[in-house]
């Protein structure tokens, strides 16, 4: 009974968290996506870094298989994003951003 209880208080507990992550990184795709405005190159790489350290922690605390595409795809925005392909970067986060929606309504 106590091992019940202690795993509902760990899954209810990580639940904030992992809906934290989610806005965060759905902030950062959407920003991502306003091609309006000129993001430097090291902006690029500062930005997909975060969205992918979000995708592995989103990836972890979930077993769902739109966890894990969305983690794909984050990961080809980054390196997109590190070889300084600003086009890539955004196509592949416009690729992830459904993920999210995915992901929040479940």
């Amino acid at each position: 009974m106590l091992k019940a209880r202690v795993t509902l208080v760990i899954l209810f507990s990580a639940l904030p968290v992992f809906a934290n992550d989610l806005s965060r990184l759905q902030a950062i795709l959407i920003d991502s996506q306003n091609q309006k405005v000129s993001i430097s190159a090291d902006a690029w790489r500062v930005t997909a870094n975060e969205a992918n350290a979000l995708a592995n922690h989103i990836a972890a605390s979930s077993k769902k298989k739109a966890a894990r595409d969305l983690q794909t795809h984050i990961r080809q925005m980054r390196d997109a994003a590190l070889k300084g392909d600003a086009d890539g970067a955004r196509s592949h986060g416009g690729q992830a951003l459904p993920l999210t929606y995915q992901l929040e309504a479940k």
